[in-house]
């Protein structure tokens, strides 16, 4: 059987690649576009609450954001519930950028299921989902066992 691991490897590096190239000229690149694309759906939110929904650890959302903040993407503020956290909200800039990359995003997602259907599209976003969420409880599961 062909891996569907080396597959998802290739497709996430050249969309990496394809991201780069697009938002070279905005100093935004593929790390840090995605917490973009969360602030778009809700803003406001913690640093800690965008690494749980995104799956990416903490260190490495802090240094995604301090970047973004740097840029004037985003702004980042304690919380005044919780003095050890920070809230992220998006800039004018950070909201400018909005449309733009939903337009790249949308391009990329025309482009590699060019050549499918609506439904198979749409049973092949399923699977993905169904295999993340068994990558997921794999790679968490080390965790569960040290609480």
């Amino acid at each position: 059987m062909e891996s569907i691991a080396k597959w998802i490897s290739v497709l996430h590096r050249q969309f990496q690649i394809y991201l780069n190239r697009e938002l070279r000229d905005y100093d935004i690149n593929s790390s840090e576009y995605i917490f973009l694309v969360n602030l778009y759906e809700e803003d406001g939110v913690s640093q800690e609450k965008l690494s749980a929904s995104l799956f990416i650890d903490k260190a490495a959302t802090a240094r995604a954001m301090r970047r973004l903040e740097q840029l004037g993407y985003v702004n980042r503020k304690r919380d005044p519930n919780d003095s050890r956290s920070n809230l992220v909200t998006l800039t004018s800039k950070g909201m400018e950028m909005k449309k733009f990359i939903k337009s790249k995003l949308t391009y990329w997602t025309q482009t590699i299921s060019e050549g499918l259907t609506d439904e198979e599209t749409e049973e092949m976003v399923k699977k993905i989902k169904h295999m993340s969420r068994n990558a997921l409880i794999e790679t968490n599961r080390n965790d569960s066992i040290k609480d």
